[in-house]
C-alpha cells in the first residue's frame, strides 16, 4: 500500500513539475525570443524587443492578481495567487485577460517593434478572451489553449519544422489530466480553441508574412 502510495505521490509531483515548466508564462518567453530573432537577428536587438514584449505581459496581470489576493485576504486567511483563485470569477480573468494583451500590445505599438511580436500577443489574447468566455457555461483548458496558441506562432514564422514543437502538446496534457485540472474532452477543446483562433487572428494579420 504505501509502495502504491508513494508512486502516486511520485507521479503527481512530476506531472506537476511538467505543468510548472511547460506554464504558458515560461513558454511564451522562448517563443517570443524565437520570433524576435528571427525578425531582427542581432543579438541585442532581439534581447531587447524579447523583454518589451514579456514584462509587460506577465507585470501587468501578476501585480493586479496579487493585489486582488491581498484584498480578498483582509477578512480571512492569505490567499495563494493561482487561476484557481479567480476560476470562479470570469470578471477577474476578463481583467487579467486585458492587462496582459493591451499594454503590451500598445507599448510595442508605440515602439515600432517587430511586426510579429505585435501579432503574436494580439493572438494570444484573442485566445484568452474566447476561453475566459466559453468558460463562464465550460471549462476548457487554458494551458492547452494558450500553448498551443503559442506554438501555432511558432508554425506561422518558420513552417512545417516547427510541427516538432507540437509534441509539447500531449505531454502537457497528460500532466494536467494526471493533477486533475481537466477531462480528456476539456483539454482537446482547449487545444482546438487554441488553434482555431490564433490560427485565424494570425493568418488575417499575416504572420511571418
Amino acid at each position: 500500500m504505501n509502495t502504491a502510495v508513494g508512486s502516486k505521490n511520485e507521479a503527481l509531483r512530476r506531472a506537476k513539475l511538467v505543468s510548472n515548466i511547460f506554464h504558458p508564462w515560461c513558454v511564451l518567453i522562448p517563443v517570443l525570443a524565437l520570433a524576435a530573432y528571427q525578425s531582427v537577428g542581432k543579438l541585442p536587438e532581439f534581447i531587447k524587443w524579447t523583454l518589451l514584449a514579456y514584462v509587460p505581459a506577465i507585470v501587468f496581470p501578476s501585480l493586479y492578481a496579487k493585489i486582488r489576493a491581498w484584498m480578498w485576504s483582509q477578512g480571512g486567511n492569505r490567499q495563494k495567487i493561482s487561476r484557481s483563485l479567480f476560476r470562479d470569477k470570469p470578471r477577474e480573468i476578463l481583467i487579467t485577460t486585458f492587462l496582459f494583451g493591451i499594454p503590451t500590445a500598445l507599448i510595442l505599438y508605440y515602439l515600432n517593434a517587430p511586426r510579429n511580436l505585435l501579432i503574436i500577443i494580439l493572438g494570444v489574447t484573442g485566445v484568452m478572451l474566447v476561453v475566459t468566455l466559453i468558460n463562464l457555461k465550460y471549462r476548457a483548458s487554458f494551458h492547452l489553449s494558450m500553448v498551443t496558441s503559442m506554438l501555432t506562432a511558432l508554425w506561422f514564422i518558420f513552417g512545417p519544422v516547427s510541427l516538432i514543437t507540437f509534441l509539447l502538446i500531449p505531454v502537457l496534457a497528460f500532466s494536467r489530466y494526471q493533477l486533475g485540472e481537466h477531462t480528456p474532452a476539456q483539454m482537446v477543446t482547449g487545444f482546438l480553441i487554441g488553434l482555431v483562433v490564433s490560427g485565424a487572428i494570425f493568418y488575417g494579420l499575416g504572420l511571418g508574412v
